[in-house]
């Protein structure tokens, strides 16, 4: 039986409590309402706590890079764009709370989930490019070898893309899409064009569909800072899925002679 991860435990514990940390003192140093409220703080402080801890708690325990990579950089970019920008002012109007300014920080915190679908689902890609194609793989612990069976491989495509299509229907259900049953549409989408790519990886080791899949965290990106009217243009995944599944139909036929990628299964 494998010891506790003590070392691992204790990475994600610091880096939660230190991310907390520094999201409530950015939110402090500008105000936000949401510091006046117990049960704003508390929430705040959660989610922030579980992000953080859970992103460095994967990296800590596989040895992946992704996450804590990926956490750093959207965390760092938060910072550096909030004490950058003037300070939001509030106001009240007929009760509403307005806003004047940038608010990056709650951008950044309020969609926690978005940040953590997008970086658990580059995780399996991390791993299977690095076990596939033998990247570093001697350095990464606490993982499978390759190839997965069909039942595991549809398991991780399913959960992992549901988690994308999750994130991005309570995100643009949060900016407010119209009409409501729309997120339904875009929960379908979502999870369609992050289990091409995966799945194309996966199963054949293609990548092409895995480099065009950035296009989809820059976009969600893009909607949790630059807020739109309407987030309808995200129901463009769809069409987005079949230009994947193209993509990997493509890059099979040329390297349908080649080989080279560890994870295939020869009897596929």
């Amino acid at each position: 039986m494998d010891r506790f991860p003590v070392v691992a435990v204790a990475t994600a514990v610091l880096s939660g409590l230190l991310h907390v940390a520094i999201v409530l003192a950015l939110f402090a140093r500008a105000a936000y309402p949401t510091m006046e409220s117990a049960v704003g703080i508390a929430s705040l402080a959660v989610t922030a706590f579980a992000f953080g801890a859970i992103a460095l708690f994967v990296s800590a325990y596989t040895r992946l890079l992704t996450p804590a990579i990926g956490f750093l950089t959207v965390f760092v970019a938060t910072i550096y764009l909030e004490l950058t920008s003037p300070l939001p002012e509030w106001s009240e109007l007929n009760g509403y709370v307005i806003v004047e300014g940038s608010t990056h920080v709650a951008s950044y915190a309020g969609a926690w989930y978005v940040w953590l679908a997008l970086l658990l689902y580059a995780s399996v890609i991390e791993f299977a490019i690095r076990r596939g194609y033998g990247v570093g793989e001697h350095r990464l612990r606490n993982l499978p070898e390759l190839p997965l069976s069909r039942s595991t491989v549809g398991w991780v495509v399913a959960l992992c893309s549901g988690l994308i299509g999750a994130a991005t229907t309570l995100l643009v259900i949060r900016v407010g899409i119209r009409p409501t049953f729309a997120a339904v549409a875009v929960f379908g989408f979502a999870v369609a064009v992050a289990a091409v790519p995966l799945l194309a990886l996966l199963s054949r080791g293609l990548l092409t569909p895995t480099v065009l899949f950035a296009l989809v965290p820059y976009f969600l990106t893009v909607e949790v800072f630059i807020t739109t009217d309407s987030p309808v243009h995200i129901l463009l995944f769809g069409p987005y899925a079949v230009v994947l599944a193209v993509a990997w139909a493509l890059e099979a036929l040329i390297r349908s002679r080649l080989r080279g990628w560890d994870g295939l299964d020869p009897s596929v």
